[in-house]
């Protein structure tokens, strides 16, 4: 009899828990640590570099750039940057001529998942080396508005969407090479959003593009992850309506 409630009080916890794990964002739930790549191997610091001075000529120049951007910004490309706040594939091909779908192409999502891991923790080994202050939080007589919803914290420097979106495109372009100049124009326009949204500064973009494709490059180049890259391919160049 105890054990009849025992077991069914475990399990009537069980189904809250459960929905709690699902409902957890996927950073929360990735892996902490490098299975594909070797950091020593990957100097993040030196390939980005650092940020103009806080309130050198640059940055100041930098800043009213934003400002330009993030005022002209229509209703629509307002609604588009804010779609684009999403680091997912499904996100960064949103707008393009394809017929990749999550639940299909499994494999595809699952392999783009993995690679984009590896760069988070890369990138998260140097946030700690910047502390810029983003656009929208900088103090100034005429202020950056940044987009309705969900801010980001922490450092502006690098970009992460950045980087992600030229990770996206480096390794689908290998894939898919008939297609690279469609992934590059969605890269500029991904990166955009950060800048209509006052998210981001230039340089960030920059930082984080370099980084993005040295990272895909690695992968593409490490005999494991290749490996599972060919046996994806077909899947995605399906995803593209390829052969």
């Amino acid at each position: 009899m105890m054990r009849a409630r025992f077991l069914a009080s475990a399990t009537a916890l069980c189904g809250p828990l459960l929905a709690l794990t699902l409902a957890m964002p996927a950073a929360a739930q990735q892996r902490p640590y490098l299975i594909w790549l070797d950091a020593a191997k990957i100097d993040v610091a030196k390939v980005m570099g650092l940020p103009p001075a806080q309130n050198s000529p640059e940055h100041r120049a930098e800043f009213e750039k934003v400002l330009a951007i993030s005022q002209a910004r229509t209703p629509e490309r307002e609604k588009q940057a804010i779609a684009d706040q999403y680091q997912t594939l499904n996100a960064f091909l949103k707008g393009m001529d394809h017929n990749y779908i999550d639940g299909t192409h499994r494999e595809t999502r699952l392999l783009m998942r993995e690679a984009q891991i590896e760069l988070a923790i890369l990138l998260k080994s140097v946030n700690r080396l910047t502390s810029r202050i983003r656009p929208f939080q900088m103090w100034n007589k005429v202020r950056v508005k940044p987009c309705p919803g969900g801010r980001p914290e922490g450092t502006s420097f690098p970009s992460a969407h950045a980087a992600t979106a030229a990770l996206y495109a480096t390794l689908l372009s290998d894939a898919v090479p008939e297609f690279a100049d469609k992934f590059e124009e969605r890269v500029k326009s991904y990166d955009e959003s950060r800048l209509v949204c006052g998210f981001h500064y230039p340089t960030d973009l920059e930082a984080g593009d370099k980084i993005g494709r040295v990272v895909a490059k690695a992968l593409l180049a490490e005999k494991a992850f290749r490996v599972r890259y060919d046996e994806t391919k077909p899947e995605i160049r399906q995803a593209f309506g390829l052969k």
